[in-house]
């Protein structure tokens, strides 16, 4: 009798030794949670169980409840451990599903670039030299070699127009070299393919050096966006920053010319937004007060139609 409550003593203690054993030798997370997953299962176990046992005749129901709990207790335990193989390779299985998962929207969400390369048409325009200045560029600017060369062929044209553009972008690239937000460099095509287009050489350019590519002409930024190249379009920008007004707004604003029509009058807010002016031709000429009526977003930019309000009305 006594060499049985020893041994059962010695099987309930089994645990204890277990978890002594496996600190020592400094047991895994992923056994520590099997380990507490099968000793929770097990003494829910035994108190389902614990109600049937419980009605035992005499001592027995007493003690069988105890005794259920401490059996099921290691064998629980064993048995979650038992299965860390499988529970390792689900949790392999997950995380190798979260890194595709994270993978995949890191490739569908493009990083930001590192440089921008100028198109001959955003060298002209002037306007990249503002952006730059005012620091929302973000990035190194480069100008390849080919259309410095195209600029200088612009500055050295017969025309007078075209001469003047291109000394233009010639003294901006001067500015730009100078601007201490950006850097400015000059690099070589050094491609096997430096023939062809200068667009063409442009968007192979950028898509082989994961540029982005800075341009006024609309043409061009559709084939670059077809090639997956990433396009920084300034008329793009001009109009998203222009000024916002909505219908029933007042303005008041300067009608400078007749429009479209012969009843129209035309005026600009200070960014250049060209505003018409329902039976505005009789005030050319004159600061009058407006009243938005509707606002028309084109490709060309923003359009903004008003109405004139009487004198009286103002006053």
């Amino acid at each position: 009798m006594f060499e049985a409550v020893r041994r059962l003593w010695d099987w309930s203690l089994w645990p204890v030794w277990w978890l002594r054993q496996g600190i020592l030798r400094s047991i895994s997370t992923l056994e520590i949670l099997l380990g507490g997953f099968g000793l929770v299962a097990a003494l829910v176990t035994a108190a389902l169980l614990s109600p049937v046992l419980g009605a035992l005749p005499g001592a027995a129901g007493d003690f069988a409840p105890i005794g259920m709990a401490i059996l099921l207790a290691p064998i629980g335990i064993g048995v979650a451990l038992g299965r860390r193989a499988e529970v390792e390779r689900f949790v392999n299985t997950v995380r190798g599903r979260a890194d595709e998962v994270a993978e995949s929207v890191a490739l569908v969400r493009p990083s930001a670039p590192s440089e921008v390369i100028l198109d001959t048409s955003a060298i002209i325009d002037g306007r990249i030299a503002e952006v730059a200045a005012s620091g929302f560029l973000l990035a190194d600017i480069v100008v390849p070699r080919f259309v410095l060369d195209e600029l200088r062929r612009v500055a050295d044209s017969s025309d007078a127009l075209k001469r003047g553009r291109g000394r233009a972008g010639l003294e901006l690239l001067a500015r730009l070299q100078g601007e201490e937000t950006v850097a400015t460099e000059i690099v070589d095509d050094e491609s096997t393919e430096a023939d062809g287009d200068v667009d063409a050489r442009l968007v192979r350019m950028a898509k082989e050096r994961g540029s982005a590519l800075a341009l006024t002409d609309s043409n061009l930024a559709r084939v670059a966006e077809l090639e997956g190249v990433r396009t920084l379009n300034l008329n793009v920008l001009a109009n998203a920053v222009k000024t916002n007004v909505l219908p029933g707004e007042p303005l008041r604003i300067e009608l400078i010319e007749p429009g479209r029509s012969a009843d129209q009058g035309v005026g600009y807010l200070a960014d250049g937004t060209m505003v018409v002016v329902e039976q505005g031709v009789s005030a050319i000429g004159e600061v009058r007060d407006l009243v938005v009526k509707r606002v028309i977003q084109t490709q060309a930019g923003r359009m903004v139609f008003a109405q004139l309000v009487d004198r009286e009305d103002a006053a």
